[in-house]
């Protein structure tokens, strides 16, 4: 939860305000209506944790007995009760904001992942990509999410003009870029976390990768994603981000690139659920590397 805050700020204060302070104005998001988006968020992400939990009780009982809470230190009756009150906050907060923005859309986007987060975890989670794939969907919006706010409380602002549409075009591509980046490496980890948690999901008859294609083929798998993921970020790196010098592509090639080279090799060497379930937590910390990023650019801009 935490996390997805810290998306949400940096992507605000470290692209946002850089991006329209070079243009001469401030940003149009108030600091409340930053609150409300970040209270938004998380409180549906936690909603979505504990429904997956809620739904998941059988498989954790095989996968992880040791740190299983549904269903021994939190009833399913008091599980339902903290998703139901997590996702009115977050929705209720989300709502709020889309008042503001006057848009049903924008309000549509808060009840939509609502919705995906339930049936994910009753069902789509077990079926092959989809799971996956709607998990990092909703991880690329954590930041994409702010753009659209951002920019949309800009055009109420000031009259739209060209200087307008062009700081919003920079401030699309440069979130939609940690928002891909975002998608990638959580599909990636995603893969990882099934074959750590491959014995339950084929217990109850999943559709996970490792399930359908075996766990040596999976492996196979995360490396051609592994190396389209590090291919697209060199491409952006060192094609299409206008920063100069060469501190930018030593981030990457330091934080992203030998960071990525060692989970490879951790995932080919991998036996165990411990070995794989290191394998997701240097993923995780891959994400957190390239959200940094965002430091980078707001120093250099």
């Amino acid at each position: 939860m935490v996390f997805i805050a810290g998306i949400q700020l940096l992507m605000h204060f470290c692209i946002v305000t850089p991006i329209v302070n070079a243009h001469g104005i401030e940003p149009s998001m108030s600091l409340f209506q930053l609150i409300l988006l970040i209270i938004a968020t998380v409180f549906i992400a936690a909603g979505g944790y504990i429904i997956n939990d809620y739904f998941d009780i059988r498989i954790d009982e095989i996968n992880k007995p040791d740190t299983q809470i549904v269903g021994k230190s939190v009833s399913r009756k008091q599980a339902m009760f903290f998703y139901q009150a997590m996702s009115a906050i977050g929705v209720a907060a989300g709502l709020l904001l889309s008042y503001y923005a006057e848009s049903l859309t924008y309000a549509f986007i808060f009840l939509m992942t609502l919705g995906l987060l339930w049936f994910y975890s009753s069902s789509y989670k077990r079926q092959l990509i989809i799971g996956n794939s709607i998990v990092s969907i909703l991880a690329a919006m954590v930041p994409f999410i702010v753009a659209l706010f951002e920019i949309r409380f800009l055009f109420f602002d000031y009259d739209p003009s060209e200087e307008l549409i062009l700081i919003s075009n920079s401030i699309m591509g440069w979130i939609g870029g940690f928002a891909l980046f975002a998608f990638m490496w959580t599909f990636i980890r995603e893969i990882i976390k099934d074959i750590e948690d491959e014995e339950g999901d084929r217990e109850m008859e999943s559709h996970t990768f490792p399930v359908v294609l075996g766990i040596a083929k999976t492996k196979i798998l995360l490396y051609l994603l592994i190396a389209v993921a590090l291919g697209i970020g060199a491409y952006m790196v060192f094609f299409v981000i206008p920063l100069e010098g060469s501190l930018s592509w030593r981030y990457y090639l330091c934080g992203i690139v030998i960071p990525a080279i060692i989970l490879m090799y951790l995932i080919y060497k991998a036996k165990d659920k411990d070995e794989y379930h290191t394998g997701a937590h240097v993923a995780k910390v891959i994400m957190a590397i390239g959200t940094l990023y965002s430091l980078l650019v707001w120093y250099l801009m």
